[in-house]
């Protein structure tokens, strides 16, 4: 079929363009509810998502400088509510939804990025119990950070006066709502942080304090860079925001969570007028304690007089002299004894000795003879030779003589004595 000749026919370009520049007109500012496909957050900071119901899908772009004023972070099958206008992206032909503003469905975008900043500190450790550290019991110098302005800074300065004066006050003062409140909180916070890990001031604690207000009043102390700065801090932290139906993220993060800037005093420095009070009822007490002790060691010293022992010492070093001399007495008569047994036993071995001595024999008339020079006894007549000589013992002395003649006996002529 031949083109009609009064018909200029599109180019691609300038159809796209044509229809790219209705949908703008007649599509400036729609509101669109479905669930986020494919979301991806391009190095840039735009943002591009699907945007599907059951049945339809449109692509959607979120420029970077609308991106940045979200609070939360959308993500794949999140159902979301949003505004913006229609047009067509030239090079390809595709309509797509370029989006200003984008609500999480059936929840508002602060609370849900309150929950997802909760959950991600959550994962980090933040609100571990065990990172929590104990209040000092004795503050000397305390951070108290607050609107310069504010009542909860008087309050503050007023009870810590009262309650313990001894203690230093170092005043930050900060911005606590508002634009820039969450960006001045965690500044002061890190500022008295390393004034005191750098030993330029000596704290004991730090205080966060607020008189309370609306949960929109309240937002800077849920913020992330806040809850990084407390987290950081190098002494104790306590959050006294003021908010008791609402728990903030500082409070959650911080060492110590009080109701009111006036509690938050209250729990870190002890009454010194209380403390007086106690440390004279102490006194008493230790004063009492010693002097009960003190009559119950008279006390017993008195009994311990009585007693015989302490009344006549003597007496027991006596009984003492008495024992040892018994036992000495006892000793020199079993030492007696002893000596008499051994005694006797000693004469009894010498009779046996007597009864068994050669002498006693020789008494009887025998005598002994020897070859003179010699100890061995002759036995034997035919063991010595005439003319040797010979040695013979008799009961009283000794006789030299020499042989003459041996006799040796003859068989059957010896006679048993």
């Amino acid at each position: 079929m031949p083109i009609p000749p009064n018909v200029k026919p599109f180019s691609v370009t300038a159809l796209n363009t044509s229809v790219k520049g209705r949908l703008e007109e007649f599509y400036p500012s729609v509101w669109v509810a479905g669930e986020v496909a494919n979301y991806v957050r391009a190095s840039s900071g735009h943002l591009y998502f699907t945007l599907k119901d059951a049945q339809s899908s449109v692509r959607c772009c979120m420029w970077r400088a609308f991106g940045m004023r979200l609070r939360f972070d959308p993500h794949d099958g999140m159902e979301v509510i949003v505004r913006g206008g229609l047009t067509v992206f030239p090079p390809r032909g595709d309509y797509q939804l370029i989006i200003e503003e984008l609500q999480p469905k059936g929840i508002g975008a602060a609370e849900l990025a309150l929950r997802q900043l909760k959950e991600k500190l959550f994962q980090r450790g933040y609100f571990d119990p065990k990172r929590k550290r104990p209040l000092p019991r004795y503050p000397r110098c305390i951070g108290l950070i607050a609107s310069p302005t504010g009542a909860a800074i008087r309050d503050m300065l007023e009870i810590l006066a009262k309650r313990w004066p001894m203690a230093d006050a170092i005043v930050r003062p900060s911005r606590v709502q508002g634009e820039g409140a969450a960006q001045d909180l965690a500044a002061a916070v890190r500022q008295l942080s390393t004034l005191h890990r750098t030993h330029r001031l000596t704290l004991d604690a730090v205080v966060l304090g607020r008189g309370g207000g609306s949960a929109e009043d309240l937002a800077a102390f849920n913020e992330e860079i806040v809850a990084d700065a407390i987290h950081a801090c190098s002494v104790p932290v306590v959050s006294a925001v003021g908010h008791e139906i609402d728990v903030s993220i500082a409070d959650l993060v911080a060492d110590y969570r009080a109701l009111t800037p006036s509690q938050a005093i209250t729990a870190l420095c002890p009454d010194h007028g209380e403390l007086a009070e106690e440390m004279i009822a102490f006194s008493d007490r230790l004063r009492d304690t010693v002097l009960r002790r003190i009559e119950l060691g008279r006390q017993r010293l008195d009994k311990l007089t009585e007693r015989a022992t302490f009344r006549r010492p003597l007496d027991r070093i006596r009984d003492l002299d008495q024992r040892l001399d018994e036992r000495s007495t006892r000793l020199q008569r079993a030492m007696l004894q002893r000596i008499r047994r051994a005694n006797d036993q000693l004469a009894g071995l010498a009779d046996q000795l007597e009864g068994l001595s050669p002498l006693n024999v020789l008494k009887r008339g025998y005598s002994l003879t020897q070859l003179a020079g010699s100890e061995r006894l002759i036995r034997d007549a035919t063991t010595v030779q005439p003319g040797e000589r010979l040695v013979t013992r008799v009961e009283r002395g000794e006789i030299v003589s020499r042989v003459e003649e041996v006799r040796p006996d003859q068989p059957g002529s010896r006679e048993e004595l």
